[in-house]
């Protein structure tokens, strides 16, 4: 399982490395397909927040306080309210919906792809705009484990890789700690999980490196294509199709 676990790493978090998202789009469709989701949700949360340490100090630079923490403290908000919908509602419908929002944002991806060339300035009405979207973007994932559907049409959109890249991670960072620490507090995260999570460092740091040399090699169009087309089949499996 260990080794399973950290090849699922490397792929993963390769991902994360060069977009800033990605990993949990892998890991709870994938895990989901073996454990309940109410295991994969709090493992996949830990193993972020630990993987999120080394990804705040890669993006330092790029990083906006006045935009970037509010919208951060906006998602870990929605991820503490979406972790007592996964405690309260059935697992048959929760991964339902975990597909249905794979599938769509596949599809969006496929179909309407990042044009942004300069970000928007933080003024009033953007970090407005910007709260409801992470705010509903953590209330998806803390449910659901990953989907974060919000974010991903909106800030490509919206800003450009780089820009992009210092949002997600300074909201994933502070985001996956409150998750975490939601999913204790809920009785999700056992001493079982936390072991996993820690046995798969080794592939999250080789993903994260993988993907950090990559990304100013390919090209953004690439990578949402790429993710979208993997991401078809294991979206349709969970809605039962196959």
């Amino acid at each position: 399982m260990t080794l399973g676990l950290n090849l699922l790493a490397v792929f993963a978090f390769a991902v994360k490395g060069l977009a800033g998202f990605g990993p949990a789009l892998f890991l709870v469709p994938v895990l989901s397909l073996f454990w309940p989701l109410r295991q994969v949700v709090p493992y996949t949360a830990f193993l972020l927040f630990l993987a999120n340490l080394p990804m705040l100090w890669l993006v330092r630079r790029g990083l906006e306080p006045r935009r970037d923490f509010p919208a951060a403290a906006a998602y870990a908000s929605g991820l503490v309210v979406g972790t007592r919908l996964l405690v309260a509602l059935p697992e048959a419908r929760l991964k339902f919906a975990l597909g249905l929002v794979l599938l769509v944002f596949a599809v969006w991806s496929l179909v309407r792809l990042p044009t942004a060339g300069a970000a928007p300035p933080p003024d009033a009405a953007e970090l407005a705009r910007l709260t409801l979207v992470m705010l509903s973007g953590g209330l998806l994932v803390g449910a659901l484990g990953a989907g974060a559907l919000p974010l991903f049409v909106y800030l490509p959109l919206r800003y450009p890789p780089a820009a992009m890249r210092a949002l997600f991670t300074s909201a994933f960072g502070l985001g996956t700690l409150a998750w975490t620490l939601a999913n204790w507090q809920a009785g999700l995260l056992t001493s079982e999980l936390v072991r996993l999570a820690l046995l798969s460092l080794p592939g999250t740091l080789a993903g994260l490196w993988l993907g950090a040399r990559l990304f100013e090699r390919l090209p953004q169009r690439g990578q949402m294509r790429a993710v979208a087309l993997l991401l078809v089949p294991v979206a349709l499996r969970l809605m039962g199709v196959f």
